[in-house]
C-alpha cells in the first residue's frame, strides 16, 4: 500500500513538473515532448503487462480490433474515392490572384469573375464592367501589371469573343493561350479548388471537372484551361504521379 502512495506521488510530482515545463517550452518543443510521452507510455504500458503476465490481454485485443481496423479502412478508401469522383461541393470556388486582379471560377456554374484590387476600377468586380471599361482596365494593366494582362485579355476573349480585338491586340492573341510564369504549389491548389494534401485521385478529378467548363471546343478559355493544366502538371509532379 504505501509503495503505492509513493508511486502516486512521484506520479503527481512529475506530472506538475512537465506541466510547468510545457507551459515555458516552444510549441516545436511541446509537440517534440508530447510525442515522446505517447512513444513511453506505451512502452511502460507494454513492460508493465508482460511483468504482471498480462501481455495475452494485447494479443486479445488486438484480435477483437483487427477486423473493425479493417472495416475502417475500407471504408476511408471507398470515402477517398467517392469524394475524388463526386461532383463539386456547393459553393467551391477556383482562384487565381495578381496585384490587381482577384479572380474566381464558380465550380457549380462555370461563372467566372474577378475583382478589381487598383487602378481606376477598384473595388469593382469584371462583370459590372462594359467591354470599353474593360478594354481601359486592360490599357492599365498593361502598363502597371503584366501578369493580369492575359486574365482580363481571356475574360473579355471568354464573354465578349473576339471583335474586342484591334490590329495590335490580335498579334497578342497567340500567346495568351500559355500560361508563363512560375507557379508555387498554394497557387495550383486555388486554382484547382483543392486543399493541401490533395492526393493523385483528386488533382485529377478537379483537374477534369473543370476542363468540362474551360476547355476551349466547350466555350471556355485558352488561356484559363492552361492555367488549369499547369496547375495538374505541378502536383502530380510533387505527388510522384505521371499524367
Amino acid at each position: 500500500m504505501g509503495i503505492r502512495i509513493l508511486l502516486l506521488l512521484a506520479l503527481l510530482v512529475g506530472l506538475m513538473y512537465l506541466a510547468a515545463w510545457l507551459g515555458k517550452a516552444s510549441p516545436a518543443q511541446r509537440s517534440q515532448a508530447l510525442g515522446r510521452i505517447v512513444i513511453y507510455g506505451i512502452a511502460a504500458a507494454l513492460l508493465i503487462l508482460v511483468l504482471t503476465g498480462r501481455i495475452h490481454w494485447l494479443f486479445a485485443l488486438a484480435g477483437a480490433a483487427a477486423p473493425w481496423i479493417q472495416r475502417g479502412m475500407m471504408a476511408m478508401r471507398a470515402w477517398n474515392t467517392f469524394k475524388a469522383f463526386r461532383g463539386p461541393s456547393a459553393g467551391r470556388q477556383s482562384s487565381v490572384g495578381t496585384a490587381w486582379l482577384a479572380m474566381t471560377l464558380d465550380h457549380d456554374s462555370g461563372d467566372i469573375d474577378g475583382e478589381i484590387l487598383a487602378g481606376a476600377f477598384q473595388g469593382s468586380m469584371l462583370s459590372a464592367l462594359s467591354v470599353e471599361q474593360l478594354i481601359e482596365l486592360l490599357d492599365e494593366c498593361r502598363a502597371n501589371d503584366p501578369q493580369s494582362v492575359r486574365l482580363v485579355e481571356a475574360y473579355l476573349d471568354r464573354y465578349h469573343g473576339t471583335d474586342w480585338r484591334g490590329e495590335d491586340d490580335a498579334a497578342s492573341d497567340a500567346p495568351a493561350g500559355e500560361a508563363g510564369g512560375p507557379m508555387s504549389q498554394d497557387e495550383a491548389l486555388s486554382i484547382l479548388g483543392l486543399e493541401p494534401g490533395a492526393d493523385a485521385r483528386e488533382v485529377q478529378a478537379a483537374h477534369r471537372r473543370l476542363m468540362q467548363k474551360l476547355h476551349p471546343d466547350r466555350g471556355g478559355s485558352a488561356y484559363f484551361a492552361s492555367l488549369v493544366n499547369k496547375a495538374r502538371d505541378l502536383l502530380m509532379n510533387k505527388s510522384g504521379e505521371g499524367r
